[in-house]
């Protein structure tokens, strides 16, 4: 009898040893599966973090952009408006082919056959010229476009008698361009920093210059306007 209770101590000994090994084990792997858990939560949440971060990012860019697309729809339509009001002011010119305008990014250009402007050789502008010039004055006064006036020649040299007053064609289609920037400043106020003078000589051709008609065409002041540097779209 004793033989047979010292077996069932031993045994309820024995299963209560177990049990506690195996819940030690139980609460050891549930402790490792908890500190995974957290590890991954707190992984997640750097991870949410930063998808966020680089969301608003994309969103402030996207903002940006539309702004910007914006600004240049508006921009270009400015341009289109003021062209549309040039072609009005001068459609006579424009008839008769000694003007040209034209729009290109952002940028409004009005083309002006030398013929209108000066004799051949001279960086004197001629009455008609001013005429014109007075025109296209009066439209730009209104406005605070910068202006940049380019003297263009064909590419027929300097003939020796006027080598003596300008070298080159160089020094010909820089004369010509402060000619048209002095008409704008002194003749009607235009203020002189909004201006800007540069010759080109016979470098930029708008045709191949094979012809009469070409060389023509390829003499020139081109006026171009841009909007203040502060509205201009980086």
């Amino acid at each position: 009898m004793r033989k047979i209770i010292s077996i069932i101590v031993l045994n309820t000994l024995l299963t209560g040893c177990v049990s506690v090994t195996r819940f030690d084990e139980q609460k050891t792997a549930l402790e490792a599966c908890q500190d995974e858990a957290n590890k991954n939560t707190q992984a997640w949440q750097v991870e949410r973090s930063s998808l966020e971060e680089n969301l608003n990012k994309i969103t402030g860019e996207r903002d940006s952009c539309r702004n910007d697309l914006s600004q240049v729809e508006t921009s270009v339509q400015d341009v289109e408006k003021r062209a549309n009001e040039l072609r009005h002011t001068l459609q006579d010119e424009i008839l008769s082919r000694n003007v040209e305008i034209e729009t290109l990014k952002g940028k409004l250009s009005v083309h002006v056959l030398d013929r209108i402007l000066f004799k051949s050789g001279s960086a004197d502008i001629l009455p008609d010229g001013k005429a014109l010039l007075k025109k296209l004055a009066g439209s730009l006064a209104a406005t605070e476009d910068y202006i940049r006036v380019e003297g263009h020649t064909d590419s027929v040299p300097i003939g020796e008698q006027l080598k003596a007053k300008f070298f080159s064609n160089w020094e010909l289609s820089a004369a010509r361009a402060a000619s048209v920037v002095r008409f704008f400043e002194y003749g009607h106020k235009i203020s002189p920093l909004r201006l800007e003078a540069v010759g080109f000589s016979q470098y930029r051709p708008v045709t191949e210059g094979k012809t009469v008609e070409e060389l023509q065409r390829n003499r020139r002041v081109e006026i171009i306007l841009t909007q203040p540097r502060s509205e201009i779209t980086k």
